[in-house]
């Protein structure tokens, strides 16, 4: 599937509201990032939410792709997914947040979260 990183100006369609520098949440209520960037179709439906963990002392920042449909709740300061830690740090990992993620790291992806296969 084809897809692009909305720029700052730009939002996702509803039912998704502005997520980026939200704090993520897992499934244990554990602070486990904030979101960074987010990929959409061309129909500009979420797909993917690029979420950056910081190592030691804020250095060795990853972004991980984890699947719009992971995401268990939205609140006004965070994002709540319905997966563990652990899962997201095993996660395929995006080696340019700037760019749109190409169908095979989505496809591992979803592999990875078990949603399903791409649309």
């Amino acid at each position: 599937m084809n897809l692009s990183r909305l720029e700052r100006h730009q939002h996702p369609k509803p039912p998704h509201h502005e997520l980026r520098q939200k704090s993520v949440f897992d499934s244990g209520s554990r602070n486990i990032g904030q979101v960074g960037n987010l990929y959409v179709d061309d129909d500009r439906d979420l797909r993917f939410l690029d979420v950056c963990t910081s190592g030691f002392m804020g250095f060795g920042t990853k972004h991980y792709l984890v699947p719009a449909e992971v995401i268990a709740d939205e609140s006004p300061g965070s994002v709540t997914l319905n997966v563990g830690q652990q899962t997201v740090e095993s996660a395929p990992t995006l080696s340019n947040p700037k760019g749109a993620p190409g169908e095979e790291l989505q496809r591992a992806a979803y592999e990875h979260y078990s949603v399903g296969a791409m649309r």
